[in-house]
């Protein structure tokens, strides 16, 4: 019963880390056009900035699409990216829901309150776009720090 009171207890320490954490530069390679959204496990996921697109503008629904680069080991200064994947996002304003783009092309709903594993580098990419683009959080359960570095 310990055992498993302290793996509950550290499954939630997880679940609710903040998205972008201190041991992660917050721009790779000092630029801000490359944004931290997210990191995990040594890997850092960072938006660029200046490859969001503005899919879709009919109020209130919205499609944002936006590259993230990939950077293993992060958190101990390397700054090579590996991977570069592009996100898509749907927002409907009235509804405050939030969407990604799956690999089968469906949409993935994006709770702002679900766990980390359903969220992961998605939500606090989406809502970092949303904010890029607008100007305006979408959920806004970040904090102020996270959407200032866009700025």
């Amino acid at each position: 019963m310990k055992k498993f009171f302290a793996l509950f207890i550290l499954t939630l320490i997880m679940a609710f880390q903040p998205a972008a954490h201190a041991d992660y530069p917050q721009y790779l390679n000092g630029d801000p056009d490359y944004i931290l959204t997210d990191g995990q496990m040594g890997t850092g996921f960072y938006m660029k900035k200046s490859s969001l697109n503005v899919e879709q503008y009919s109020p209130p629904l919205y499609i944002i699409s936006v590259s993230v680069y990939f950077v293993n080991n992060a958190d101990r200064g390397n700054t090579t990216y590996n991977k570069v994947q592009t996100l898509r996002f749907r927002y409907d304003w009235d509804r405050r829901a939030m969407h990604v783009q799956s690999n089968d092309g469906g949409w993935r709903y994006l709770d702002p309150n679900g766990s980390r594993s359903q969220t992961m580098l998605s939500l606090p990419t989406g809502e970092l776009a949303f904010y890029v683009a607008y100007r305006k959080k979408f959920y806004g359960n970040f904090s102020d720090s996270f959407y200032w570095q866009a700025d």
